[in-house]
């Protein structure tokens, strides 16, 4: 089964639990309901203790099963997938059972309530795979034919209820009406509601889907960019050595002064050409075959500020905890991308302004704070930030893919990163990412 797939039916199975959960109390409310008005307003004869016995079971197994619906989605999907629904097709067989006993000690078949079978057969179909819904209906026969055969008859249930010209009802009919509304109530609420929080799952499943296909156009595109600019970078530094070498040379010769400035116009695009090569690659990301190295945050930082100008103006704060505690990165690639979000840092900063760059370590997590003092953004500009080839730099200054990749980048290593920004104060920047278990 594909990691889709899997997706989709855990969706479903968490959908499917959490409904079953809040049905469950509803049952064991209406039982004790149930159980008052018939000892207490209609005076019929039970065993009261052994039934607040079976209800109170139903509850603690609720609470059990709230419990599992916590801790379970800690698993790895593949035992998700195989492990839920047998325990969801459990869950709903103590039910049956549960819903047996309470027949068994309350009349039996001819308890109007028995027409709750079918809320229960009903919802495992929704909620449970065919087999196990095939199951629990061969379940509910066996029940069924135990109560026909054995139960503690209430003779209560064939006294008149009330009067009416031509005959009178008996409890047993009135109760019939009250449990085919009640059970009609119960699944079409609760069946209607399960299958429109699963098409909302679909939905947001689907769109999902787009964007992550989306996103990897894109990053195969900003790969190709970064592969052609790597590939770009060698015939422009021999040219750059040329322009230099013609500059040298024509200093103090008798040529006409547009030469020379034709010559200077070459260098100064040629930079021009090399900033944008750079960052095409401080963009890429991970670098394609790139080996995922343990590194600490110490080593990264000095791997990103090695290559950076204006190194000058960023200063670091590391925790002595976080300095030591590794964590596995393509250490190129994330160190190019942590290069982008100071350079942006740094441009949206006055020219002598500093950025601070500190670590420390939260919940298993290793956390870069990289904070400025810039012009900010405002919150529209905030909205759309990290949005492929949006940019609020000057032409030629930035694709508008940096922070794009760069999240992309921390998402496929199991981090992510925020930005906090207000106008005419500054932006924090936060990228989180996971701690390594080293064995």
């Amino acid at each position: 089964m594909s990691n889709a797939a899997d997706t989709r039916q855990i969706d479903r199975l968490e959908v499917n639990a959490s409904w079953l959960l809040r049905l469950r109390w509803v049952a064991v409310v209406g039982q004790l309901l149930t159980i008052a008005v018939a000892r207490f307003v209609i005076r019929v004869e039970l065993a009261t203790l052994p039934l607040l016995l079976v209800v109170g079971f139903t509850a603690v197994s609720n609470i059990a099963f709230a419990y599992w619906l916590r801790t379970h989605a800690r698993l790895p999907e593949q035992i998700r997938v195989r492990r839920d629904p047998w325990v969801l097709a459990a869950v709903m067989s103590v039910d049956l059972l549960s819903l047996t006993t309470l027949l068994f000690l309350s009349g039996g078949p001819a308890n109007p309530f028995t027409i709750f079978f079918f809320v229960n057969l009903a919802l495992a179909a929704v909620v449970l795979p065919t087999r196990s819904s095939w199951w629990l209906l061969l379940l509910a026969l066996g029940c069924l034919g135990f109560l026909l055969v054995a139960h503690l008859p209430v003779p209560e249930l064939n006294q008149l209820v009330g009067a009416g010209r031509t005959r009178q009802l008996t409890l047993q009919q009135v109760g019939l009406v009250t449990a085919v509304g009640l059970c009609a109530g119960v699944a079409i609420y609760f069946i209607t509601r399960v299958t429109r929080e699963l098409q909302d799952r679909e939905s947001e499943l689907r769109l999902a889907e787009l964007q992550r296909s989306r996103s990897e156009r894109l990053e195969a595109l900003a790969t190709l960019a970064a592969g052609a600019g790597h590939e770009l970078a060698s015939p422009l530094s021999t040219i750059a050595v040329i322009a230099n070498d013609l500059s040298r040379h024509l200093e103090g010769t008798d040529v006409p002064e547009t030469v020379i400035e034709d010559v200077g116009l070459i260098r100064s695009e040629l930079d021009h050409c090399r900033r944008i090569l750079d960052g095409m690659a401080s963009g890429a990301g991970q670098a394609l075959g790139e080996e995922m190295l343990p590194v600490t945050s110490r080593e990264l930082l000095n791997e990103t500020l090695e290559g950076l100008s204006r190194r000058d103006r960023v200063t670091t704060d590391f925790d002595d905890i976080s300095a030591s505690r590794p964590i596995v990165v393509p250490l190129t690639g994330m160190a190019n991308a942590m290069r982008g979000l100071i350079r942006n840092s740094l441009d949206a900063s006055p020219p002598e302004a500093e950025v601070r760059v500190s670590t420390r370590t939260a919940d298993d997590s290793l956390l870069i704070t990289i904070e400025d003092h810039g012009c900010g953004m405002s919150s529209e500009v905030l909205a759309r930030a990290g949005e492929p080839f949006f940019t609020t730099k000057e032409p030629g200054q930035g694709m508008g893919l940096g922070l794009f990749l760069t999240q992309n980048l921390l998402q496929r290593l199991g981090g992510s990163l925020t930005l906090d920004s207000t106008p005419d104060v500054g932006t924090t920047t936060v990228v989180r990412l996971p701690i390594a278990r080293l064995k």
